[in-house]
């Protein structure tokens, strides 16, 4: 589609760049994470010479590209990327818009894979909080954040609070998206882990036996 639109419309047209976004979201999703960054590489620079470089669309295939980056390993490259991104979203869009806020989450995030779990911390409970009042304390954007909260804080050992936001997590998930959904699965299997961090161990077994059952009810014994 983006050859014949490139052909039709010319290389620079909105449309010929909306097939090669998508194009290079689809090698990012069948593992081809390079051929993807190359790929995002090329539209963010014709949408940068076309539409300016805080146009909507340009920051989203720049906030594509720094995703990518981080799945290639290379996260202070996309510590960099997320950080003027997020700098343009701010000023054009505000501190609260939702494309604004998931771009604070993905950094918060790379924060983390970058060993700054303090500040990966800080901002994600920051996050959360925004989206809650935004989104709603049950929508799945907060409580993917909430999930990562969670995370950090259990790299920062703290796990009696790391313990409570799984729970609070998991049983928001199994209301928003219900019991069997993989997000809640994923939750109550991190309650586990905390559980037995604490050294609450007969706990811990009785979470993953209980998770185990279910899994296997919802999604077969396979």
């Amino acid at each position: 589609v983006a050859a014949e639109r490139e052909r039709l419309l010319g290389p620079d047209h909105p449309d010929t760049l909306a097939s090669r976004y998508e194009a290079a979201f689809a090698l990012g999703r069948t593992g081809r994470a390079a051929d993807a960054l190359r790929a995002y590489k090329g539209v963010a620079q014709a949408r940068i010479r076309t539409l300016g470089a805080d146009h909507a669309d340009t920051l989203a295939v720049r906030q594509e590209m720094a995703y990518t980056l981080g799945r290639l390993g290379r996260h202070t490259d996309a510590h960099q990327v997320y950080t003027s991104v997020l700098t343009a979203r701010e000023r054009t869009m505000g501190a609260d818009h939702p494309d604004t806020l998931r771009c604070r989450h993905n950094l918060a995030f790379n924060l983390g894979r970058l060993g700054r779990t303090e500040d990966a911390h800080r901002m994600a409970r920051e996050v959360a909080a925004a989206r809650a009042r935004v989104l709603g304390p049950g929508h799945p954007d907060t409580l993917v954040t909430r999930y990562e909260v969670a995370y950090e804080l259990g790299r920062l050992d703290r796990w009696q609070e790391a313990l409570a936001t799984y729970r609070e997590v998991a049983a928001a998930r199994a209301r928003a998206l219900g019991p069997d959904h993989p997000d809640t699965f994923a939750a109550r299997y991190e309650t586990g882990v905390a559980l037995g961090r604490l050294g609450r161990c007969a706990e811990a077994l009785t979470a993953y036996e209980e998770l185990i059952a279910d899994r296997a009810r919802a999604q077969g014994a396979d």
